[in-house]
Order: structure tokens, then C-alpha cells, then sequence
């Protein structure tokens, strides 16, 4: 997994260290994770979206 992301990043001229890629590889792995059996949900139950917006606001404070 770790050589597919690093290949798409590289493409796009996007350099990362490697902590970064190890973080990048998590999140996809969670990523992953959350999509396992969606295809097996009804309708019904699959109407939300995942987003993931690194950083942002928590609860009316700063995250980093």
C-alpha cells in the first residue's frame, strides 16, 4: 500500500517525509476500514457522508 501512495504522490510532485507517509497511511487504512461492507447496507442506511478535513475546529477550539 505504502508504494501505491507513494507512487501517486510522486506523480503529482508531492514530497513527503516519511512520517508523513506513515500518517497518510494510517488514514487510508482507516479510510478503508470505514468502507468495508458499505456495498452490503441498504439504501437507507448508507445516505451519510465521511469527510475529512485535517485541522479544523473542535468544538469552538483550534486543532492542529
Amino acid at each position: 500500500m505504502r508504494s501505491s501512495i507513494e507512487k501517486v504522490l510522486e506523480e503529482k510532485g508531492i514530497k513527503v517525509s516519511e512520517g508523513e507517509l506513515e500518517l497518510l497511511e494510517q488514514q487510508w487504512k482507516a479510510i478503508q476500514q470505514l468502507k468495508n461492507g458499505i456495498e452490503t447496507l441498504k439504501l437507507n442506511d448508507a445516505d451519510i457522508g465521511i469527510i475529512h478535513h485535517p485541522g479544523g475546529v473542535y468544538r469552538g477550539k483550534t486543532v492542529q
